[in-house]
């Protein structure tokens, strides 16, 4: 029987085939990759499921399926059923426009861009974002992708300052970042204002009363610059007239001592409205 000719491939296959003992050799043990992991305990197991009920009674968020082609990429539904996706895009934007739609996703695409992550993980995750704020008009949508690429950009500002050694360099990726997480805090107060109707509501938790003194219990409200209209709810001990003086028990009671009761006025000044 002849032998085969003995080649680099023929090597290669070898070594490949050959156990490295070298290791073991010298003592050293080799990491075991299928090493069995410990098992939950019984709190890990009862708070597992806990979450997994949480998380089941949670809002859905919708996701897109992104196709890179050679001249532009699209967006498509991840599941068959294309009318169900696109009213759920719809709605997580609050909108019925297909255009304020597609805008949106322009926008998070552009904004949710990070380098090692790909173009769908960034998109998916600021549809995230713009449906858990529920916005139900198109500018609240537009305040939550303002949101989402403020907070982008200002931790890729903040990991910027972290990973560059010089002092200007962090003032100047700090000082961006601490505007950005401002701006944000704005955005925030004002999808809130926006929400609320303009109102302000300001709740007073403790109220001190001293010895002589009298207190409003109920809701007031003061219409005007100057003057204004006190509401006291249903107070039933409440003065109805606001000019009218309420008689507190206990209070010091005018004078009947008749030489308090008149006034002297000196013959010069004559009687006239004050």
């Amino acid at each position: 029987m002849a032998r085969r000719p003995v080649t680099d491939n023929t090597v290669r296959k070898q070594r490949k085939a050959a156990p490295d003992n070298t290791g073991q050799k010298q003592g050293a043990a080799l990491p075991n990759k299928a090493a069995k992991k410990p098992e939950p305990s019984k709190r890990d197991v009862a708070e597992g499921v806990e979450a997994a009920k949480r998380v089941l009674a949670r809002r859905k968020r919708v996701q897109v399926k992104m196709n890179d082609g050679d001249d532009k990429s699209t967006v498509e539904s991840p599941h068959s059923d294309v009318h169900a996706h696109h009213a759920q895009l719809e709605d997580a934007f609050g909108t019925t426009s297909d255009d304020f739609v597609n805008r949106g996703l322009t926008h998070l695409g552009t904004a949710m861009q990070r380098e090692g992550c790909s173009r769908e993980n960034g998109l998916n995750a600021g549809l995230a974002i713009v449906a858990g704020v529920r916005p139900e008009n198109e500018v609240e949508a537009m305040l939550a992708i303002q949101m989402a690429a403020t907070h982008e950009a200002a931790l890729s500002m903040l990991a910027l300052a972290r990973s560059n050694g010089t002092v200007p360099a962090i003032q100047s990726a700090g000082g961006l970042a601490v505007k950005l997480l401002r701006t944000y805090t704005a955005q925030i107060e004002a999808l809130a204002k926006l929400r609320r109707g303009g109102e302000q509501t300001v709740r007073v938790e403790h109220v001190h009363v001293y010895p002589g003194g009298q207190a409003i219990v109920g809701n007031v409200s003061n219409h005007g610059g100057g003057g204004g209209t006190q509401q006291s709810g249903d107070q039933p001990h409440a003065p109805i007239d606001p000019k009218a003086i309420a008689f507190a028990p206990g209070a010091p009671m005018w004078s009947q001592d008749a030489s308090w009761d008149a006034v002297q006025v000196p013959g010069s000044e004559r009687e006239g409205p004050v």
